[in-house]
């Protein structure tokens, strides 16, 4: 079931420290870098409400995780760190995926029933 998703508006994307790709209508990745070197990818589908986090590290896969049903991407510069949000409702569970990325990376990935 696809229905629509909440997203970061472009022009605020730009006013913070990342790497900003347009891949296709409705496909977005943004990229942002820890202190230590490790950089981390959101990307997401408006038309699928899917999203895509993929971080890496010395050139290896660290974290690699795929959600659909989302229903809101959020992504904020604050004190120093950049934190990417995701919400997903789905079958009677929520779900929360968080990813801070500052002097290092951090996740934090809730999925819980109603």
């Amino acid at each position: 079931m696809r229905g629509s998703m909440e997203v970061p508006d472009v022009t605020d994307l730009g006013l913070m420290p990342l790497e900003v790709a347009h891949i296709g209508t409705g496909v977005t990745s943004v990229t942002a870098w820890a202190d230590d070197g490790a950089g981390v990818s959101m990307t997401w589908d408006e038309m699928a409400c899917s999203v895509q986090i993929r971080w890496t590290d010395d050139g290896g896969v660290r974290f690699n995780v795929e959600r659909e049903s989302i229903s809101k991407i959020s992504i904020r510069d604050e004190n120093g760190r950049i934190e990417f949000a995701a919400w997903s409702e789905a079958e009677g569970m929520v779900g929360r995926l968080i990813v801070l990325i500052g002097k290092r990376v951090n996740i934090s990935d809730a999925l819980l029933r109603r």
